[in-house]
């Protein structure tokens, strides 16, 4: 599966690779921490449009990670 930032501007970048959810939330906390952003919640959801994808709100009201199944 594939990790992906999505930036305020909607641009997605692609952070990393993991073969499960676990090592996926891992790549997020490790990209949440490298930038000093504490996340406080996490709120998922799976796209209505692309059941592959799960979105990720951390705190940021802008910015999502998205876990897209392979």
């Amino acid at each position: 599966m594939k990790v992906y930032f999505k930036n305020s501007n909607g641009k997605e970048m692609l952070i990393g690779n993991a073969t499960n959810n676990d090592e996926a939330y891992g790549i997020i906390k490790k990209f949440c921490s490298e930038r000093d952003f504490t996340i406080y919640y996490t709120r998922q959801w799976v796209d209505s449009d692309n059941l592959k994808r799960t979105w990720y709100d951390v705190g940021s009201y802008t910015e999502f990670f998205i876990i897209e199944k392979d």
